[in-house]
């Protein structure tokens, strides 16, 4: 009952920051524009797409418009990881050092709960806000989809609870730089240029790091960077191809599981270890 607690108190704060707000604000606008602006007609040559009353697409025969819109759903959902991930990241780096301020954390170990039990309800708090917003918008959609187009695509429904995962492993890095630092723009700053830089780095490396030496050590320590973190840009491109029809490749998922596993066991740990 603490920890529950302590995971609805944390999405209790999240619904106070303006960003999470924003996240639903922008899922809806963008679910009113597919709503308005997406249908279908049905001719006896096939269904074709339509979009701002103009026809999009050729008539398709049911399976091919049904592989149109896969591509179209996975086309959204890319968008919608690049805005959890932005606005996401702000909604939830701040909570963890938020509760180890001075006074606030004070007031937290005072009660009968361990120090990983207050860090790993912050964690699971911040990834249940984020959830809530993916699955409103996913869900959304692909109702919206399958009324509007008559393609039900149960992948996209999936994606909800894996786009959420990816979320995850992402916020066991943040979560990590917020226990080491205590500082709400170094947790920002630390996952922003993980996922955008180092990760990239990381899943190009053969194309990029590779070609700084040919030295075997220095590629292995390359190669051992990228197993040991959370494998973020594969597990989005295998996510986004699944949804558009392709097979899902579980195997960046598993690797994530297990670094962000530890991750999150090396903040504990950390945070075990702080004087407050």
């Amino acid at each position: 009952m603490k920890f529950l607690a302590l995971v609805l108190g944390t999405v209790r704060e999240m619904a106070a920051k303006a960003t999470l707000y924003f996240l639903l604000g922008v899922s809806t606008a963008i679910l009113l524009g597919v709503l308005l602006t997406v249908s279908s007609s049905v001719s006896t040559e096939g269904r074709t797409l339509v979009v701002f009353g103009k026809e999009a697409s050729p008539p398709l025969a049911e399976d091919m418009f049904s592989d149109l819109v896969m591509k179209m759903e996975a086309g959204l959902t890319g968008g919608l990881f690049l805005g959890v991930v932005l606005f996401g990241v702000f909604a939830t780096a701040g909570l963890i050092p938020d509760a180890l301020e001075k006074g606030t954390v004070d007031l937290y170990l005072s009660k009968p709960i361990h120090r990983w039990e207050l860090l790993l309800g912050k964690y699971t708090g911040g990834v249940v806000g984020i959830f809530a917003v993916i699955l409103y918008f996913l869900a959304s959609l692909w109702l919206i989809l399958g009324i509007k187009l008559g393609a039900w695509n149960v992948n996209i429904l999936l994606s909800s609870l894996l786009l959420t995962y990816i979320f995850a492993s992402l916020y066991a890095v943040i979560s990590y730089f917020g226990v080491l630092s205590r500082n709400s723009a170094i947790a920002i700053l630390a996952g922003l240029l993980y996922l955008f830089v180092a990760a990239e780095l990381l899943e190009n490396r053969a194309h990029g790091l590779y070609l700084l030496s040919d030295n075997t050590i220095y590629h292995a320590v390359i190669d051992t960077c990228y197993w040991i973190a959370p494998q973020i840009p594969a597990m989005q491109a295998t996510l986004l191809k699944s949804i558009a029809g392709g097979t899902l490749d579980w195997r960046p998922f598993g690797q994530s599981l297990l670094s962000s596993t530890a991750l999150f066991g090396l903040a504990a740990w950390t945070l075990k270890n702080k004087d407050f």
